[in-house]
């Protein structure tokens, strides 16, 4: 991927830009959000940001688009699952609700670290109405945490970040799909087994 493009904007507009990229994320910017994490880091390697600032710039933009997409769930997202309550479905949405009811905070921390799962994950835990506050405590500290690694992958492999994320998101895609197929049987075997 030629980000040729993203460095004359970041060189241009600075700190902001940063933000930009990582709140724009969730709107499907054509890069994955490991390699706009990752890129704020090199930035700061091959030009003059400080780190920190970038740091804060890039993690203010993933909080953000974050919480955004959390209030879009939960003022748009209990609607449709309103509907969704009165279909077959029912059953499904009444224990996915019951499961982040027990572990939603982890479930949220962990999602950060899968792709696609991390992009879905605030508008589902919105849509549940679950408590904005135990949301933030979670997310932020996830996404703090996230955004630390990849931040610093930019800043030690400066020239090599997009050769190590590209065999890295492999491996977390294959991750995510083991993670949502162990659910779908989780799920598929409790209800055979209530049936029985």
């Amino acid at each position: 991927m030629d980000i040729s493009f993203f460095i004359e904007l970041v060189k241009e507009y600075g700190y902001f830009s940063m933000f930009v990229f990582n709140w724009l994320l969730l709107f499907g910017l054509p890069i994955p959000n490991e390699v706009a994490a990752a890129f704020s880091g090199v930035m700061t390697e091959i030009s003059y940001f400080k780190p920190v600032y970038a740091f804060l710039a890039a993690y203010l933009g993933l909080i953000s688009s974050n919480t955004f997409a959390y209030f879009i769930g939960r003022s748009l997202g209990h609607r449709l699952l309103n509907r969704l309550n009165r279909t077959r479905l029912k059953g499904p949405i009444n224990r996915f609700s019951a499961f982040l009811e027990k572990h939603g905070e982890w479930a949220i921390a962990f999602s950060f670290f899968l792709p696609g799962i991390r992009w879905a994950m605030p508008y589902v835990v919105g849509a549940n109405r679950f408590p904005f506050l135990r949301y933030m405590l979670f997310a932020y500290t996830a996404g703090f945490v996230w955004m630390f690694i990849y931040f610093n992958v930019g800043r030690a492999f400066p020239y090599a970040y997009e050769s190590i994320l590209g065999h890295l998101q492999g491996f977390l895609i294959l991750l995510s799909v083991l993670v949502i197929a162990g659910l779908l049987l989780r799920y598929l075997y409790s209800t055979k087994f209530a049936k029985k």
